[in-house]
Formats: C-alpha cells, sequence, structure tokens
C-alpha cells in the first residue's frame, strides 16, 4: 500500500519531534509542513528533502497530495485548524487537548463525522506498550480492585508572561498543557467518568494555573488524587493502589528511555516488588504507525483514545478548571474568541432546516423555523457558541430565551452571540417576561428594557407573558403588551402557560379594543402527557379543546418540552427497570431521574411510549424522533422548542422533520385506536 502522506501545521518542538518520527515510521511519510511565517516554513524542511514549505496554514490544507494533518499549534488554534483540515478533506491527528473545552472537541467529532475523516487527540503514551502493559494488570484483578490513584505531571519553567506555558490567551497553565494527562490515565484506569472533581491551584499574575490539584470521585468509592504545574517539579509518575497490591509507572507519559526500554513495579500483597519490563520502538513512532494503521482500516477514531474518550476527558477538565476559577479571556462572554471556524456561520446550502420550510407566525414579518432552539441550559459562551453556530448553520433562526433564565445569563450569551457574528436580522428572538412572583403588568416595561439590553437588541420578534396572574384582567396585560408593540420593542406576543380561556379572553379584549391580540402561545405539548406539573404555575395545550382552537384560529404554538425531556430516550429505559443513574453534567438544566418519575410516569404514557419505539424500530429511527414527529405533525402551526445538550441531540430532532406520520398512526400513537 502506498505510505500516508502527513503534512504538519506549526513549525515548534513537538512538531519537529513528530517530524522526526515519521522518517522512520513505517508506512508513513512527511511531504509537506506549514507555518504562519513562510521563513519559519522554509528552515524547518530545509533539513527535510523532498518536504513542500508552505506560507500559512491553508496552503497546506490546499495540498492535495497530503492526506492527514498533525496539527501542533498552540492550544487555542488547535480546534479551528483541525476543523479547516477535516473540512478539507484531510485526516487529523491533534496534539492535546483537542479543544479548549468540551464544546470544541464535540463541535470536531461532529465534523469528523460529517466528513468521514478520521480524528484523534494526541495522547501518545496510550498507544505504548508499557500502558497496554500496566493497564492489563491494573483490569484484570491482579492488585485486586482498584481503590485509589496518583498520578502527576509538572515541571517548573521560568516565567515569562509571553510564553505559551503562561500566556492566558494562549491558554497557558498546567491543567491544559500537562494535567490532561494524570486526568486521562486516572479516566483510562477506571474505564469511566468522575462523579465529581474538586480542585485546588494558584492562579498566578497573568491568571493562568501555575499549580494545581484535583480530587477525583468514581463510582464504588474509588478516589484519584491528581496534579500538575508549570511552576513546580513533580514526580510525573502513576500509582494504582488495589485491595491486594499495587502499580508504580516511574515514566508514564513519555514511557520508555532513548533505547526504548521500558519498565515499571508491581507489588502483590505479601511478596516482594517486581519489575515489568520490556522494550519498544519509539514514543511517537509507534504513535504515527497506529495512526495509518487505523486510516488504512477505514477507521474514524481510534480505540487508544476514542471520541468518548476525548469528550470525557475535556468534560473533567472544564470542570477541574471551573473547581479552581479558571476561565481563559477567549472563553468569556464579552471576549470570547468566536466561531471555531473564525468566520460568522451562515445556512449550508443543503441545511434540513431550510428556508423553504419556515413557517410564518400571524403579524410577524419574518418566517419561523420549524424548530425552536431553547437558550435556557448553557453553560458557558463556548459551549454556546458551539450549539448555536451549528443550529444557525442547519438553517435554524430561532432562539427561545427569558429574562429570568440564568438571572439573565442566558440573554446575556445570546446578545454577545449574535452581535459577534452580525445575524441579528436573521433570527428571530423569541423573549419572555413577568415570571412569578412578577406576572404583573406592571413589570413588563422594565424587564424588557433589561432584556434588551442583555439581548443587544431594540426589539423581540415574539415576546411570550412566562406566567399568567389569574388574578389580574386579561385587559390590563394586553393594554401593556400593545404599548410595547407600539414602541416597537416587541413585535408579536402571546401567553406562556396561559390557560385556553385566559387566552380566549385576552384575544376577545383584545377585539372589541382594536388592538393586537396574542398571536401564539407556549404551553406543554408533547405525545407524553404530565401526571405532574414539572414547574409551578405551568399549562399544559394538550386537551382535545386547546387543540381544536389552535387548529381552528390557526394560532401558532411554541411548545416546550416537546420531547418530554427525556422520557422517550433509553436513558428512561434504565429508570423504568430502577437502574437509572443521573445524567452526566453538560448544561446547566438537565432532566433528573426525580423529575422523569413524577412527572411523566403513568401507565398512558407507558404505552405511548411502547407505541413509538415500535414505530421507530419499523421506520429505522430513534423513539425520541417519533415523539418529536407526533408534535411537528399537528394540523395547526407547531414550532418546538427543543433543548439539546449536545450537537448529536441536535441533530436527532432535526431527523425528526423528514419522518412523515399518518393520520392513522398520529391517533395509534396517542391510544385513540
Amino acid at each position: 500500500m502506498a505510505d500516508l502522506r502527513w503534512g504538519i501545521l506549526s513549525t515548534g518542538t513537538i512538531a519537529a519531534t513528530f517530524a522526526n518520527a515519521l522518517a522512520s515510521a513505517r508506512g508513513n511519510r512527511l511531504v509537506a509542513v506549514a507555518s504562519r511565517d513562510a521563513a519559519a516554513a522554509q528552515r524547518f524542511t530545509s533539513a527535510l528533502p523532498g518536504v513542500r514549505a508552505h506560507a500559512g496554514y491553508p496552503a497546506l490544507l490546499a495540498d492535495d497530495e497530503v492526506d492527514a494533518v498533525y496539527v501542533a499549534t498552540p492550544h487555542p488554534q488547535h480546534a479551528r485548524w483541525a476543523l479547516a483540515a477535516l473540512r478539507a478533506g484531510k485526516a487529523v491527528l491533534c496534539e492535546k487537548p483537542l479543544g479548549l473545552n468540551h464544546a470544541e472537541v464535540m463541535a470536531l467529532q461532529d465534523a469528523a463525522q460529517g466528513a468521514g475523516r478520521f480524528l484523534m487527540e494526541a495522547f501518545m503514551y496510550r498507544v505504548h506498550p508499557q500502558t497496554e502493559a500496566w493497564l492489563a494488570l491494573a483490569r484484570d484483578g491482579t492488585i485486586g480492585e482498584v481503590r485509589h490513584i496518583e498520578a502527576s505531571f509538572g515541571y517548573h519553567a521560568p516565567f515569562d508572561a509571553a510564553s505559551r506555558l503562561f500566556a492566558n490567551d494562549l491558554a497557558g497553565g498546567g491543567i491544559m498543557d500537562v494535567g490532561c494527562y494524570p486526568l486521562s490515565a486516572a479516566r483510562l484506569i477506571m474505564g469511566a467518568e468522575p462523579l465529581s472533581v474538586r480542585a485546588h491551584g494558584h492562579l498566578g499574575r497573568t491568571g493562568v494555573d501555575e499549580w494545581s490539584a484535583a480530587l477525583l470521585a468514581f463510582e464504588g468509592g474509588v478516589s484519584a488524587q491528581i496534579a500538575t504545574g508549570v511552576s513546580v517539579l513533580l514526580d510525573n509518575d502513576l500509582k494504582i493502589f488495589g485491595s491486594r497490591g499495587r502499580i508504580r509507572v516511574p515514566n508514564p507519559w513519555l514511557c520508555a528511555d532513548a533505547e526504548g526500554r521500558w519498565s515499571f513495579e508491581l507489588t502483590r500483597a505479601g511478596k516482594a516488588p517486581e519489575r515489568i519490563e520490556g522494550q519498544a520502538r519509539p514514543l511517537y513512532v509507534l504513535e504515527a504507525e497506529h495512526v495509518s494503521a487505523r486510516i488504512l482500516a477505514g477507521a474514524l477514531e481510534s480505540p487508544a483514545m476514542s471520541w468518548e474518550d476525548s469528550l470525557g476527558n475535556a468534560l473533567a477538565l472544564d470542570a477541574w478548571r471551573k473547581s479552581i476559577g479558571l476561565e481563559f479571556e477567549r472563553e468569556r462572554p464579552a471576549t470570547h474568541a468566536g466561531p471555531i471556524a473564525g468566520v460568522p456561520p451562515r445556512p449550508r446550502a443543503d441545511a434540513p432546516l431550510q428556508h423553504a420550510q419556515h413557517v410564518r407566525v400571524r403579524g410577524l414579518d419574518k418566517p419561523v423555523s420549524r424548530l425552536v432552539m431553547g437558550c435556557d441550559n448553557q453553560p458557558s459562551m463556548s459551549h454556546a457558541a458551539v450549539m448555536w453556530d451549528h443550529f444557525f448553520e442547519l438553517g435554524g433562526n430561532a432562539f427561545d430565551t427569558a429574562y429570568i433564565y440564568g438571572t439573565g445569563s442566558m440573554e446575556r450569551l445570546l446578545g454577545h452571540w449574535h452581535h459577534a457574528r452580525g445575524i441579528r436580522d436573521d433570527m428571530v428572538i423569541v423573549g419572555k417576561g413577568a415570571h412569578t412572583p412578577h406576572n404583573f403588568p406592571q413589570f413588563i416595561a422594565a424587564q424588557l428594557t433589561e432584556s434588551l439590553d442583555r439581548l443587544q437588541t431594540d426589539h423581540v420578534d415574539i415576546y411570550f407573558l412566562h406566567r399568567d396572574n389569574p388574578d389580574v384582567p386579561v385587559g390590563e396585560f394586553v393594554d401593556a403588551l400593545n404599548d410595547e408593540v407600539r414602541a416597537g420593542r416587541i413585535r408579536v406576543f402571546g401567553g406562556s402557560n396561559w390557560s385556553l380561556a385566559r387566552v380566549r379572553a385576552a384575544n376577545e379584549y383584545a377585539a372589541r379594543r382594536g388592538l393586537t391580540g396574542m398571536a401564539a402561545v407556549s404551553n406543554n405539548f408533547s405525545l407524553a402527557r404530565m401526571v405532574r406539573p414539572i414547574w409551578p404555575g405551568v399549562e399544559a395545550a394538550t386537551s382535545d379543546e386547546f387543540r381544536a382552537w389552535l387548529t381552528e384560529t390557526g394560532t401558532a404554538l411554541l411548545p416546550w418540552s416537546a420531547q418530554a425531556r427525556g422520557f422517550f430516550t433509553p436513558w428512561a429505559d434504565t429508570i423504568l427497570a430502577d437502574a437509572a443513574r443521573e445524567n452526566p453534567v453538560i448544561t446547566t438544566m438537565q432532566p433528573t431521574v426525580d423529575e422523569l418519575k413524577r412527572t411523566w410516569l403513568s401507565p398512558e404514557n407507558i404505552e405511548r411510549r411502547a407505541r413509538a419505539g415500535k414505530l421507530a424500530r419499523e421506520r429505522g429511527v430513534e423513539m425520541i424522533n417519533v415523539a418529536l414527529a407526533w408534535v411537528l405533525r399537528q394540523p395547526f402551526p407547531c414550532l418546538p422548542l427543543i433543548g439539546p445538550r449536545t450537537l448529536a441531540e441536535t441533530r436527532s430532532s432535526i431527523r425528526a422533520l423528514t419522518l412523515d406520520l399518518t393520520d392513522a398512526e398520529l391517533r395509534w400513537l396517542d391510544l385513540e385506536t
């Protein structure tokens, strides 16, 4: 077979190390190197016969003779250029960390899946025989049950504020540079994600962690103590303590000496220590050969460092940094670095939420995408940016938020996001205000003023009263909202969690006085019916009377929890079997086991779920796709709010758009036949 032809982005120390390894790696060949500085690229390749020097990274990505790209840039550029390489049709081996945070890693994996290209995070120790040896001993019971892990990777570097090790704008500090190694090893040994990450660290003059230690708690009471630093000389070793012995690996990350010899110590209870040893070819040579073998086999990822593994490591790194209060300037809302690709998002030509599929809401001059992105659960600007850029590129233009979400933080994130991208005119912003205990007309104007400031806009397109207050005459709410329509601060309005009787009364009042009435409502509506309200003061629109009124009047429904918050996912199977675990914490608001049990569990809903599952198997889709398709196929304008935590969940929601259900199937799913 022909050699895998490599291109290297950047000309730093690690790039030189990998270039040297490629010279002796079987089935691999270096053909091009790129630097932002043309002279640097020329110097790098001067001793590499036949290797082309490219001035600028785009030139290398356009090189048709490059099959795979090794991304060796500073941390903040990893995601951007790995993404660009994938979109250019290249396989990618990217230096760790794959992204600055979980969101960036998720975006890269989504891009790799879409492009059908290999992607791996370059934790080179994972492919070495020494790692295979100590991991096998830790897992096969040789030292009994693993009970505690200790791992460290740190060094002392002279302080230099401009150095990548200390510069905040280069994501410096120990955690991202080398702390990711002991963290990844602890997770590898356990084969699971930590239940909690608690840490202490010292943030230096430049605002990065100069040293830090974290305590990880795993299921079964297993603990892991990990440490890192760029200003402290640590042992840089790994210890695994079991119920009947221990393993000590003095060189777990670089694995071997200059001659390739490796060894570690195994101690069984009651016995003298044993020396486990071997010899292997150079570490980076093994890494290159491992990658080329996987690509030759047609794989998109590696079992040595799978996509799921990289995602888990990124999520745990986020938790470690959060525990010590470390957020890089480029991650903060006001100074966020922007789209990973470096250019504003634009709807793709093949967007599944195409403009032609958008629908009209009465009185609104913009069409609205069939799905509305809920903006109530974002943990950071980085996560929000990845989720919202992706949704917008898929053709989604509607974003739902509220005055109370995150005590205002969600509106701020959405405001920074659209302002930085210059896409306000292409969006439909759905806002909400006057939530309990402020569900009175006199609070509308002040809250709307604050919301508009946070959202960095002069109007919202659709405005909902977040909760009703039956003690207030509907006319007072209608008058206050018409004041805002006349002022141009809202285009159309409606009621969220209003009863049908109150909505009718509001519209009758408006009609009698020649005023604007409610153009839309936003209540719960899903195939599963709420057994008990999820939150106080919420209303559903699932009654026959409400549905008939929506159909007769053509009033738009923007239903929340349209997918019943996890009830139609495999996670609910574990709940039904009394074997459930809580979801991993990715976003700020997510379903819990208790919530699902008290809100959705009923014999009728379990039967609806079973029927959705049967139909899903017949159609070759997910059960949740069927549940959302049922909502979308109603005979009135129905624009479900979705609250995906990951890009995969967004894509899953969008699949429901293409799932046609017959009238008979709609009735059968809802237990009408």
